[in-house]
């Protein structure tokens, strides 16, 4: 086998690269994708799926259907509460009466109208339809004597559809959210022993539920993405490091342009590369700022 010579002195510059460096959290807003009915905020949140009715669902798993329900409202409203202007309101966690068929009857956006009426929304969503399950897949992993053993890999699967309705009874969209994470591997000598299931991964499926519902009534909201860049540190630039990761970035474009013009490089490439990075956490201010202004604030 071929071996490789790093030389020591190498090694020390990069490890002094990797370790100069400061890592800032960044964000960028987005419009959003879609418009809702002018001046309609004030949401109403129905789950008209009975998961008490199905046969498929055992009553053992009853619990983890209810924590999809309110991880689906949780995720509802953390995503309409960003707006100062929304109202989000619960009617009803477990309607009873109602199927995926008959809520396709024109008759239906009177149940719409008057659910509407009552708590003075203009919008329903309504939970139509969840389907949990526990999937699995088999193989064989080694076992510490260097043997082989039968394993299983088990996996969460949630699917919700939603349908968002106008307070007179219109569908605006509908959205099928479909969302799945691992939950666990088990060794197992006769391979269906054990594991999870619906009603003892409340936790996991509020996640689930909670996340399709974030991106179904996400698209008519501003949407802000975090991520990170990279600050050169040492020498004068860690003090000014430290207002940029602190949230006050527009104090450190003074001290960074000084030091640009003072320096010469490396420490001058340095500082102009952090102040690229500070500059572009104040515009990525300033356009959230904008977005949000009109989004609240749209033109009639």
């Amino acid at each position: 086998m071929r071996k490789f010579f790093v030389p020591p002195t190498l090694v020390c510059v990069l490890a002094l690269a990797a370790s100069c460096s400061t890592i800032v959290n960044m964000e960028r807003t987005y419009p959003p994708e879609a418009l809702l009915p002018a001046d309609s905020n004030r949401f109403l949140f129905v789950n008209f799926y009975d998961y008490q009715v199905p046969d498929f669902i055992r009553d053992s798993h009853e619990e983890g259907y209810a924590a999809a329900v309110k991880g689906f409202a949780m995720g509802l409203s953390s995503t309409i509460q960003t707006d100062p202007r929304a109202l989000f309101m619960i009617g009803d966690s477990l309607r009873k009466g109602f199927t995926v068929i008959s809520m396709q009857y024109p008759e239906f956006s009177d149940t719409v109208r008057a659910l509407c009426s009552r708590y003075g929304a203009n919008l329903l969503v309504a939970l139509d339809s969840i389907r949990l399950r526990v999937d699995w897949d088999f193989y064989l992993a080694e076992n510490d004597e260097g043997g082989s053993m039968l394993a299983k890999d088990f996996y969460l699967f949630s699917d919700t559809y939603m349908t968002l309705y106008s307070a007179d009874g219109e569908v605006i969209d509908r959205c099928a959210g479909e969302k799945n994470t691992f939950v666990k591997s088990k060794y197992t000598i006769f391979g269906m022993i054990g594991g999870p299931n619906i009603g003892n991964q409340k936790e996991r499926i509020k996640l689930l539920t909670g996340s399709a519902a974030q991106d179904c009534i996400g698209k008519y909201f501003p949407f802000t993405e975090g991520y990170t860049g990279k600050l050169f540190s040492g020498g004068e630039l860690a003090k000014l490091n430290l207002l940029i990761t602190g949230g006050k970035p527009e104090e450190a474009v003074g001290p960074l342009t000084e030091l640009i013009n003072r320096s010469s490089d490396p420490m001058a490439s340095k500082a102009e590369h952090n102040l690229a990075i500070a500059n572009e956490i104040i515009e990525n201010r300033k356009e959230r700022e904008e977005i949000w202004r009109k989004y609240t604030n749209p033109e009639k």
